[in-house]
C-alpha cells in the first residue's frame, strides 16, 4: 500500500470522527461482534467483561500506576 500525506482542518476531523461514530454506532445495532471482530479480541474482550464483573482488577489513579 502507498502511503500519503493528508492535510486535512480540525472542522473535517470532527466530522469525520462523528461520520465513525455514527457508523459504529450503526453497525452494532445490525451486525454480531462476531462478524466485526476476530477471535483473539473476542477472546479479551470476554476475559474483560468478566474481570470487571468479578471485581477483578486494579484501580488506577494516574498513567504511571497503569503502565506497572
Amino acid at each position: 500500500m502507498k502511503n500519503i500525506t493528508l492535510n486535512i482542518s480540525e472542522e473535517e476531523l470532527l466530522e469525520v470522527k462523528k461520520a465513525y461514530k455514527t457508523l459504529h454506532n450503526f453497525l452494532e445495532k445490525i451486525v454480531s461482534p462476531n462478524e466485526l471482530y476476530n477471535d483473539e479480541f473476542l477472546e479479551g474482550l470476554h476475559r474483560a467483561q468478566a474481570d470487571v464483573k468479578d471485581k477483578n482488577f486494579v484501580e488506577v489513579k494516574n498513567f504511571a500506576d497503569f503502565i506497572q
